[in-house]
């Protein structure tokens, strides 16, 4: 045998050997294949018969979650309230772990002498039935797992990512705890407004700093941004973040209470009354000023995203009642609409005369004064005249409008009261589409000025058509707000009737 075979060999040799070796280590390590339909579950308890459970980490953290009557609630790391549908998920994960298969061989490298998670299961008969989840095995996204002290199996891996981070998921990021249908008041202090929100009976009034009726609907969204704040992140209260948290001058306080409002005056404005749930927000966290901190009344302290801030800046134009007056069409009794016209537009503080004026003023027709009742009296006949047998009619009246033109002054022409009723119909109420801090100085294109009397008052009414399709707006008494554009279209209707 030459020298050049015998290298052959010796190459064989060492190929047969090391597929011989692969084959050994691959019976050691490789899990049992479990086809479909095989799947075993790996506890054998059903989620409703969870109470509580602990996850605890290589490090010795702890979460602690148990069961209180129908929700859940958070012991461990603290002491707060838990996000139920994000538990009984976690639950029913638990209970539902199907075993991938059980390794060969053994299990030295499994890690479950030191566990990578632990959970403790304890359920309504009393028993506690722990879970040890070790390693991540080679073989595929699985991971080494054992009931108590049983057989080692082979788990999904992706139940060890929802228990690194239950502590965090599972507990509930909202600060407050009011139920928002429950509250009845609600204060919100700046460093340079005091805005005080009182229910009383089923609406809501605007105490401070003018009283003035609130919209219940404005109101009653705010409160539910309120008690729908999260918190983005906890912080301890040994934190040497909070130095720079600045509670001492807050940015915004919030106040809110489920108890009915006390009359009684606050003897110090600037404090908030005793009882009730506040919110301290302080300064932010960083020069991003993405985030800030916040405290609660008990002691919580965590991070609030910056966007909180802009839905509690409201003034109480924001929160006014949108009604700006209600006049009942029935109580009516002359309406009068001054029509300004400007062919080159003007503004508030530029004003000068009109090109074009028209003015309309209608008045409510006086009813009839009713007709005798009775036979008519018998004339006297001319001798030898004999009674007619033939009954006396009169020739049909047209139907008459509820309405008459006063100016012009034209008793001829008939008033369209379908257009008078929706006009009026535009006043019962007025409602504001958006309240104005002053008249907008925009150019006008058309301006009405309206009045409405009746017989206990008269309403006094201006609304302007800006140019270029811009918003309309109205003035009533001190009141600038923006209005909705059928309400000037009916301003600008002929009242004139046309047809039968």
């Amino acid at each position: 045998m030459n020298f050049k075979t015998t290298i052959v060999l010796l190459v064989a040799l060492l190929v047969v050997g090391g597929i011989f070796w692969a084959g050994q280590i691959s019976e050691k390590k490789a899990p049992e294949q479990t086809t479909a339909g095989q799947a075993k579950k790996l506890l054998d308890l059903r989620s409703d018969q969870v109470k509580g459970l602990t996850i605890t980490d290589a490090d010795g953290n702890h979460t602690t979650l148990e069961k209180n009557g129908t929700g859940w609630r958070m012991t461990e790391p603290v002491n707060a309230v838990a996000v139920d549908w994000q538990t009984q998920d976690l639950v029913r994960t638990l209970c539902d772990l199907e075993s991938q298969g059980k390794p060969e061989g053994t299990v030295s490298d499994s890690g479950l002498d030191k566990p990578k998670y632990s959970v403790a299961i304890s359920t309504d008969d009393g028993k506690t039935v722990r879970l040890d989840i070790g390693n991540k095995n080679f073989a595929g996204d699985v991971m080494y797992a054992r009931v108590d002290d049983g057989d080692v199996n082979l788990i999904d891996a992706g139940v060890a990512k929802t228990l690194k981070t239950a502590a965090d998921d599972l507990r509930d990021k909202h600060l407050l705890t009011a139920n928002s249908m429950e509250v009845q008041q609600v204060r919100i202090v700046t460093p340079s407004q005091r805005l005080v929100l009182n229910r009383e009976g089923s609406k809501w009034q605007i105490a401070e700093p003018v009283k003035m009726p609130g919209d219940s609907e404005a109101i009653s969204s705010l409160i539910s941004t309120i008690t729908g704040i999260e918190a983005s992140s906890f912080v301890t209260n040994d934190s040497d973040e909070l130095a720079f948290a600045r509670f001492d001058h807050p940015t915004v306080q919030v106040w809110l209470s489920t108890e009915s409002p006390n009359t009684r005056p606050t003897t110090d404005p600037s404090a908030l009354p005793a009882g009730g749930q506040t919110l301290t927000i302080g300064t932010p966290d960083s020069l991003a000023k993405d985030h800030y901190f916040v405290r609660t009344s008990d002691g919580l302290v965590a991070k609030i995203a910056s966007s909180v801030l802009d839905d509690l800046k409201k003034t109480p134009l924001d929160l006014r009642d949108k009604e700006v007056a209600t006049i009942l069409p029935e109580d009516v009794t002359q309406i009068s609409l001054v029509k300004q016209m400007y062919s080159t537009p003007t503004t508030q503080s530029a004003q000068r005369p009109p090109e074009a004026t028209q003015v309309v003023v209608l008045a409510r027709r006086p009813k009839e004064a009713p007709k005798p009742l009775g036979p008519a009296a018998p004339s006297k006949l001319k001798a030898g005249a004999r009674p007619s047998t033939e009954p006396a009619t009169e020739p049909a009246k047209a139907p008459q409008s509820a309405w008459v033109f006063n100016v012009p002054a034209d008793k001829t022409r008939q008033v369209d009261d379908s257009k008078v009723d929706t006009l009026l119909g535009k006043f019962n109420p007025l409602k504001a589409d958006k309240y104005l801090e002053t008249a907008p100085d925009s150019a006008a294109m058309e301006k009405y000025i309206v009045s409405l009397e009746t017989k206990g008052a008269t309403y006094h009414f201006e609304f302007v058509r800006p140019t270029n399709g811009g918003t309309p707006y109205g003035i009533y008494d001190d009141l600038a707000f923006e209005v909705a554009t059928p309400v000037v279209d009916a301003l600008d209707a002929d009242f004139q009737k046309t047809g039968p």
